[in-house]
């Protein structure tokens, strides 16, 4: 009965999300009057304004201003200060943008993107509509200009709305930006600024508009990022297949060292069934992903190419799971269903019936080989795993048809919902959304299996990291490339994704895992546990242990105390218990001995480096006994920490420029958004943590801002080669100062979770931590200094930067 009672109730949101969008064209019954009374308009005049901007984004942007004055005397001027919902003001801003019933054939999309303000004074009416798009298909209606995008020439043509020929136009500007005019139809009466031309009324006649041409040359970045979605994305698609191969690489690379030299001998059970997963998901992604890729045939062809992979994909991960013949049954007959629904006549409720069960078969297989990896014994159940399928596969669904009624809404605004052509232009709408979401569900999804590899690396590494046979007390060869795996996938953004063109996003892959390398390079040279004692020169990472780590934290404490009696001497005090300078120092001298009764060779006592004291050895070991408890613990502060700056970033990134709204995939991808950015902040905790015994530095915010420049280092190559494509840089420096800060306040929770033990000595953890950094008031207020210099540049660039073109926010791979 809950199976039912949650199909029932997932159903029928869905139902009622898709019901309001078709109902939509039906709740306006007010019928406004049919006549637009053209003559009137006779003695309006008018102005239009073209400018073209091409530095500093993806793709060129294109903004349109007119500005009209209609006569009071216009029959239908008054409408215009009725409610924008009105249909008497739709109707009469549709007369003046569309005229009679011949001008109602314009692209719907023409002024889909206006804003529009009406004034209104004693003889006339003033009305200024802006309007503004991408340049990124081989022609864009803009108002009353058109542009036709070529391979590196553009033409740009006037044409004012039929209602409006009569007009006196008194000027028509075009600005095409860098390098200028090419030529132009007729020659401009005029010239202002650097490129912009200006055609002006005679005084006796109306301005013949109709034939103003004008051809550009654009920048060549410009052009090359206008037609990629067409003739480059062959290139794009490769570059993408590039990188997924280079992940794919990695993960058998790493699977093939973990059989080598497992984590105890023998191998667990989990540790064997952890490899097995990893190295049958990682080519079966590939497999998967360059697949989703591919297109071909009319869109009925590519809605039974989309519903077919779905369902062979749902079915192959439900038999990769090996739980008996009820998962595959169950997956293959969903997948079955969608197939057969998909050669159902196009139609509405077709197409979305179609949706729903591709995509629960699809999400049924992956959700449960994805429950495989969690930490659990017992495998997900068929009763949870439905039922949450079709909730995700509705949902989904549903959210496509809402974004495709709210994408109507924004270019039918100037259409009449009392006409039959209205309702049938929104059926035909809808349909072709649907088609589009069955077609592309899958490979929408599939965009998204990058995740999943690093899900299937985080089981190898908890699997190896909590072996009870283990004797690693830092991650070894095999557990570093299973983190440089998690590292590329999920961590690090997408970098060389230039001209919105993929072809070079594989070189992401190879800076990553140069990078990450370079820094365990610097870590083997100067991390605390990699320093050598003194007399017989071994590291301290091959001698210190969990059980000295009692001894050391009770040395470490009296360290501080002598410490602070040397503070206290300097100042001129005493007490009973610090009397002289030398008796503090012999006593300090003492506790930089090591005492190693392991030692197999060599003298039993030694003395540590030097330039370590016993508080950095401490904090250098981190506040578990493992590498993996460390970065469980890590990640788990992390992810805190991650929530409120990922939300910050999506409405940055995807709300507040309104780029959710740019594609009917546009609320899901947002969802997604939100869910990438977490785990990435959250598997960089991890990392901290599980790397803390191999990163350099002596503190805990030390080791973060070492990984953090690491991070950062790809995003700076990558913004100087958006530089030289005179590309924006979005938000990359933001990423990075929130990585830094949410790494940094991991840091110091994992210094203070490592002193736990004196918790109950200090009246708060802020307290603890600055007696363990033996902080003074100089170092408080130099920090407190930098910190406020950090938060204003922060802030102001975040305040300032417009956050780059709107077309393409990504964190991860594009």
């Amino acid at each position: 009965m809950r199976l039912v009672f949650v199909v029932l109730v997932t159903v029928m949101c869905w139902t009622t999300v898709s019901g309001t969008a078709l109902g939509a064209a039906n709740d306006r019954t007010e019928r406004p009057r049919a006549d637009c009374a053209v003559t009137g308009l006779s003695s309006a005049r008018a102005t239009a304004s073209l400018r073209l901007s091409h530095h500093g984004r993806t793709h060129s942007k294109a903004e349109s201003t007119v500005t009209l004055r209609v006569p009071a005397s216009w029959p239908l001027a008054a409408d215009l200060l009725l409610s924008k919902k009105s249909a008497a003001y739709r109707h009469a801003l549709r007369c003046l943008l569309r005229g009679e019933p011949a001008g109602q054939g314009r692209a719907a999309g023409t002024w889909g993107h206006s804003s529009v303000r009406i004034t209104s004074g004693d003889a006339e009416f003033r009305v200024r509509l802006r309007a503004d798009a991408w340049i990124d298909e081989r022609r864009v209606v803009l108002g009353p200009w058109r542009i036709d995008v070529g391979l590196t020439r553009w033409t740009m043509r006037f044409s004012s709305p039929s209602a409006l020929r009569s007009a006196h136009w008194d000027t028509v500007e075009m600005d095409p930006g860098t390098p200028g005019v090419e030529w132009a139809r007729p020659m401009p009466s005029a010239g202002t600024g650097a490129h912009a031309l200006v055609w002006k009324s005679p005084a006796t006649s109306a301005l013949s508009s109709d034939q103003i041409q004008v051809r550009t040359a654009p920048p060549w970045q410009r052009a090359w990022a206008a037609r990629d979605g067409r003739d480059l994305n062959n290139i794009s698609a490769l570059g993408n297949v590039l990188w997924m191969a280079g992940a794919t690489a990695l993960a058998l690379t790493a699977v093939r060292r973990a059989r080598a030299r497992p984590a105890g001998t023998p191998a667990s059970s989990d540790e064997e069934d952890a490899m097995r997963r990893l190295g049958e998901w990682a080519p079966l992604s590939l497999a998967l992903g360059t697949l989703g890729m591919l297109q071909f045939g009319s869109a009925a062809q590519d809605v039974v190419r989309g519903t077919t992979v779905s369902a062979v994909t749902g079915l192959v991960l439900a038999v990769l799971c090996r739980r008996g013949a009820v998962l595959p049954a169950v997956t293959g007959a969903l997948g079955a269903a969608a197939v057969a629904s998909s050669f159902l006549p196009s139609s509405v409720w077709a197409l979305a019936l179609t949706g729903v069960l591709a995509l629960t078969a699809m999400s049924c297989g992956a959700l449960a080989w994805v429950g495989q990896l969690l930490p659990v014994r017992r495998p997900v159940r068929l009763r949870v795993l439905l039922p949450s399928s079709v909730t995700l596969a509705a949902a989904l669904v549903g959210c496509h048809v809402w974004m495709s009624d709210r994408a109507w809404g924004r270019v039918s605004w100037l259409g009449d919902p009392t006409t039959p052509e209205h309702a049938q232009k929104f059926e035909s709408h809808l349909v072709g959304g649907l088609q589009e979401f069955a077609s592309d569900g899958a490979r929408w999804l599939m965009d998204y299996g990058f995740a999943v590899a690093p899900l299937a690396a985080l089981a190898l590494l908890r699997a190896r990291g909590t072996s009870p046979s283990t004797s690693q007390t830092a991650p070894g060869p095999p557990d570093i490339l299973l983190m440089l795996l998690l590292y590329t996938s999920v961590v690090t953004p997408a970098v060389a994704y230039y001209l919105n063109n993929g072809a070079l996003t594989w070189i992401g892959i190879v800076l990553d895992v140069v990078v990450l390398r370079l820094l365990l390079l610097v870590g083997d040279r100067r991390a605390t546990l990699a320093q050598r004692l003194e007399t017989s020169g071994r590291p301290l990472r091959e001698l210190f242990d969990e059980s000295h780590r009692a001894d050391f934290l009770a040395r470490a404490r009296q360290y501080r105390e002598l410490h602070a009696g040397l503070r206290r001497l300097d100042g001129g005090q005493s007490d009973e218990t610090t009397v002289t300078r030398a008796a503090v120092e012999r006593r300090l001298r003492r506790m930089h001995q090591w005492r190693n009764s392991r030692a197999s060779s060599g003298p039993a006592a030694d003395r540590l480096p030097s330039r370590v004291t016993v508080v950095d050895i401490v904090l250098a070991w981190g506040p578990k006994a493992t590498w993996w408890e460390n970065g469980r613990q890590a990640a788990a502060c992390a992810a805190v920490l991650a929530a409120p700056a990922s939300i910050l970033m999506v409405w940055r990134g995807w709300i507040a420029n309104g780029s959710w709204e740019t594609s009917t995939w546009g609320a899901a991808e947002s969802a997604f958004a939100l869910l990438l950015w977490m785990l990435g902040w959250t598997g960089a905790g991890f990392l901290l943590g599980a790397l803390w015994r191999l990163l350099p530095g002596r503190r805990g915010p030390a080791r973060a801002l070492w990984f953090t420049l690491a991070y950062a280092l790809p995003t700076v190559l990558d913004a100087g080669g958006r530089t030289l494509m005179d590309e924006g840089l979005g938000d990359m420096a933001f990423d990075v100062s929130l990585t830094l800060l949410i790494l940094t306040l991991t840091a110091l929770a994992m210094d203070v979770e490592t002193f736990r033990s004196e918790r109950r000595y200090w009246p708060s953890r802020l307290s603890l931590l600055l007696s363990v950094y033996q902080l003074r008031y100089l170092a408080l207020q130099a920090a407190y200094l930098i910190a406020q210099v950090v938060a204003a540049i922060t802030i102001w660039q975040f305040v300032t930067d417009g956050g780059g073109p709107v077309e393409g926010p990504a964190k991860l791979l594009p």
